[in-house]
């Protein structure tokens, strides 16, 4: 049986702790829209885990993670929770990132501090980087060799 969560308000519903719940079940643990303006906060008995790329699974060993194409990624981001994750518990699920996801670049945070505050953006990229997505201008995972 296939099992999917999918948020249907403006986050803060929970998904991350369900999906942490439901994880023991799973084996693959697939994030497939959104960008680090998300965040969940998965706690393991006294450690509080705050994610805002990865995939709540990444705390499992045994599990598969994905980053999907429909997920735009800021590459310093990401690379500070796998640093932080890696230093705390070491071992974590295998992860795949798409190389089809599209990469936050320094321009989109510029340009969404610039442009997004009249209708409260985060100020991260997001909005710009989709812009770019859609608009089929925007850099892929796979061209950053």
């Amino acid at each position: 049986m296939h099992k999917a969560i999918v948020g249907l308000q403006w986050g803060d519903e929970g998904k991350g702790k369900l999906v942490d719940v439901l994880t023991q079940e799973a084996v693959y643990i697939v994030r497939f829209q959104g960008g680090n303006n998300a965040g969940h906060t998965v706690v393991v008995g006294n450690e509080t885990f705050k994610f805002h790329l990865l995939p709540s699974g990444i705390l499992y060993a045994d599990k598969v993670c994905v980053i999907g194409n429909g997920v735009v990624v800021n590459p310093s981001v990401l690379c500070k929770e796998l640093d932080d994750l890696e230093r705390r518990i070491g071992t974590h699920a295998q992860l795949f990132i798409s190389d089809r996801a599209h990469v936050i670049m320094p321009w989109h945070e510029a340009i969404d501090k610039l442009t997004g505050k009249g209708i409260g953006t985060t100020g991260r990229g997001i909005g710009p980087a989709y812009e770019d997505k859609v608009g089929r201008r925007g850099i892929r995972f796979a061209e950053m060799k």
